[in-house]
């Protein structure tokens, strides 16, 4: 649920220390900026904030990995309804340069403990029997020593498992993982990320049946008397991509082939997969049409029908569950098979159409604002004639997922600028081009 604020400057940011072997030092006068970053395609959050110096306070700090930096924001200076607090390692400094010959500018960068941790181990352990969530938990809980209240969204996967790990770091093996987990629909839309309620290994399914945290609109705060429109109101829009027709075929969105090679058997299969079962096997989308070209090449074939417009070639063993001789002399090499011809292509087209259109938004600071959210978007349109009475512009206005977001905290403001995406529009698909045309002519 949103937090509900009425204005972007209705915070304080009540600490900001760093803790260190030889006490903690203050630096709630000395920052000029704080950044927070979180995203669906990054393991954990990650910052770093800007401090003008005149104390000498890396003089006094003897940098070694061994510092963390708190953060705690709450609403005002009498509120005790915290809207942010974490503690995060101090990895990197940088941009250290001479503002005078008093002071001094520079970044510490810091991130989520549990990417330190990672990165100083290996797992060596093979799974037996196992899900792929079951696996997940595993390593988040035994090999990152991640507790309850950091665990956020868990999803189930398809099948049980035999894997060993090949000598990964913790947040690799969960990234290898996550490519290859099916969801109930056997879809390979699984993403595992850090975002407000913690670390979650989730199908993007789920996150898009989940309903949206609030409408965001863009009308001028002048012209609309609505309670907290100002906080609700987008300040700024910028349509990063909306269609690439090219990127689109290379991503194999809306057809492509898997070749998949078994060693063992020589046994060669081919999986000719169109944008029916990639978009359609699932019933969730985040709006009513699809993002499809009905467009007829010189062939006569739209692009659902150009299977080798992506092609992946990639070991298989589905063929040894049916293999007399596997059956008779190594039935565990029949049984434990990895489903490479479910999400070696499929992934990719999933994640690509997507992204096919990705809007930044800036916002009114608000924590409530997270990866892996839903947002509705009423976009009006840009023109000063409306046929059908509609002021939204239904090629961007609907329902999006918040791919990242981005925390921008000053002294006297807080922003938030998101990155949405959606899978779909609330735009007609029309498959009569002709017709169409004709009727954007009349207009």
């Amino acid at each position: 649920m949103a937090i509900e604020l009425n204005q972007s400057t209705q915070f304080k940011v009540k600490t900001l220390e760093i803790v260190t072997k030889f006490g903690n030092i203050n630096l709630s006068n000395a920052f000029q900026e704080i950044n927070i970053y979180d995203s669906m395609f990054m393991p954990c959050i990650r910052g770093e904030v800007l401090i003008q110096d005149s104390v000498g306070i890396l003089n006094r700090l003897l940098l070694d990995g061994s510092e963390f930096i708190r953060i705690a924001i709450s609403k005002s200076d009498e509120s005790s309804d915290t809207l942010f607090e974490r503690t995060f390692k101090i990895y990197k400094v940088s941009n250290r340069k001479n503002v005078s010959q008093n002071s001094e500018i520079y970044l510490l960068h810091f991130i989520s403990e549990e990417m330190i941790y990672s990165m100083q181990q290996k797992i060596r352990q093979s799974f037996t029997g196992q899900t792929y969530t079951g696996m997940a938990v595993i390593i988040l809980v035994n090999y990152l020593k991640v507790t309850g209240d950091k665990i956020g969204f868990i999803d189930a996967t398809q099948g049980l498992h035999t894997h060993v790990i090949p000598n990964l770091s913790p947040f690799d093996a969960l990234n290898w993982i996550v490519k290859k987990a099916l969801n109930e629909e056997n879809l390979p839309n699984f993403l595992f990320f850090e975002n407000k309620k913690g670390y979650c290994f989730v199908s993007l399914t789920s996150l898009i049946k989940e309903p949206t945290i609030f409408d965001i609109n863009f009308n001028p705060k002048n012209i609309e008397d609505i309670e907290n429109s100002s906080f609700l109101g987008a300040r700024d829009m910028k349509v990063v991509s909306q269609f690439d027709f090219l990127q689109n075929i290379e991503g194999g969105v809306y057809a492509g082939k898997f070749i998949g090679i078994d060693p063992i058997t020589r046994q060669v299969r081919i999986n000719r997969i169109d944008y029916q079962k990639t978009y359609n096997r699932t019933k969730y989308h985040l709006n009513k049409y699809p993002n499809f070209s009905g467009s007829k090449n010189r062939d006569g074939l739209d692009a659902a029908q150009m299977f080798d417009s992506k092609v992946s070639l990639y070991p298989f063993a589905t063929t040894r569950g049916t293999t007399p001789y596997i059956q008779t002399n190594s039935n565990q090499e029949g049984t434990i098979i990895d489903n490479t011809h479910s999400y070696v292509f499929q992934r990719m087209p999933i994640l690509t159409n997507l992204l096919q259109t990705v809007i930044h938004l800036t916002m009114p600071g608000n924590f409530g604002l997270s990866s892996g959210y839903t947002v509705n978007l009423n976009v009006p349109t840009r023109t000063t004639k409306v046929d059908d009475g509609s002021n939204f512009d239904d090629s961007l206005s609907g329902k999006y997922i918040i791919t990242a977001t981005h925390h921008i905290i000053r002294p006297d403001k807080h922003e938030t600028v998101i990155e949405v995406a959606t899978d779909s529009t609330n735009k007609p698909f029309v498959i009569n081009q002709t017709t169409y045309m004709q009727e954007a002519l009349k207009e």
